[in-house]
């Protein structure tokens, strides 16, 4: 074997144990904490029809943790209003249940995404609950469904939902 071939060998080995050791830190730093996410793709060429709910469902087994609640919202350049008015309905393990409405503001008056993303696309993390404690152990669901006028929405491509660990009140300084 030629000195070239084993060093390209030697190097070959040595990009692979650290792209292994780059993919286990990011797999064990990234979301451990995160008690629930999830998303539901939207069909882009017809858009969100409001009877097209987002359905999420988790479990619950610590009652003494306090969580943030968080809605994830993907559109391209095509959704024609600055707002989102959507209608979330909670139901709990013992069958009841919760509405809410929640208004989003994505862009500002002159049209500026509030979101990130880059081309077309725009990502927006709404948070609307925050340090909220679960009551009852067991099953939750969570719906989420439009409540705009324009029926479906264009250019809306997913929406999601994530439950992370609240910060405690030392940590947020």
């Amino acid at each position: 074997m030629k000195i070239s071939e084993a060093r390209g060998k030697q190097m070959v080995r040595f990009f692979m144990t650290v792209s292994g050791v780059v993919l286990l830190l990011g797999l064990t730093s990234c979301g451990s904490d995160t008690l629930f996410a999830g998303s539901k793709p939207l069909d882009p060429a017809v858009g969100w029809a409001s009877d097209d709910v987002a359905k999420f469902d988790w479990q619950v087994s610590d009652t003494l943790k306090r969580h943030d609640f968080f809605i994830d919202l993907r559109h391209n350049q095509e959704y024609p209003f600055t707002n989102l008015y959507l209608f979330v309905d909670y139901t709990f393990p013992n069958g009841l249940t919760r509405k809410d409405t929640i208004s989003c503001e994505l862009a500002d008056e002159r049209g500026r995404w509030f979101g990130s993303g880059f081309g077309n696309l725009i990502e927006h993390r709404i948070g609307f609950r925050q340090q909220t404690g679960f009551p009852l152990r067991g099953d939750y669901t969570i719906k989420i469904a439009h409540g705009m006028r324009v029926d479906p929405l264009p250019g809306m491509l997913d929406v999601g939902f994530r439950l992370e660990p609240a910060l405690s009140l030392e940590e947020e300084g």
